[in-house]
């Protein structure tokens, strides 16, 4: 019993066909890193699987991170004004504070500090951040 070549071979999906060029677009690498996260694995296993270059996907998928990154928008600083609290609004025995978290660094701010002192400490963390 013989069977031809065409009803043996598994159907390749269509990107595979360029990815086996000797050069990636963005958009092939995209369609290769997509099919590699959906199957998911290690990337070596997967491009074994496929006959492709290890190290290919290793590149486009950081470079696909990077411009992901870039896509996102910039974090900023919203000016913030501080104003007395008049007595009358303060609540007895519970001290009124504000937090502030940037890339993992929580900074504390008790009421009844100064609008500089909240100032100068935004823009320290603002210079050491790099935001």
């Amino acid at each position: 019993m013989t069977t031809s070549a065409e009803t043996t071979k598994t159907e390749e999906p269509e990107w595979l066909a360029a990815a086996r060029q000797p050069r990636w677009t963005p958009e092939i690498a995209a369609e290769v890193v997509r099919a590699w996260q959906k199957e998911g694995g290690a990337q070596s296993a997967f491009m074994r699987k496929h006959g492709l270059p290890r190290e290919r996907l290793r590149f486009w998928s950081r470079r696909r991170a990077e411009w992901e990154q870039k896509e996102k928008p910039a974090m900023g600083f919203v000016p913030v004004e501080v104003t007395p609290e008049a007595p009358s609004q303060r609540r007895q025995g519970v001290g009124e504070a504000v937090v502030v978290e940037v890339k993992g660094v929580r900074v504390r701010v008790e009421g009844g500090a100064s609008q500089e002192l909240v100032e100068r400490v935004l823009r320290a963390l603002q210079r050491v951040q790099g935001c």
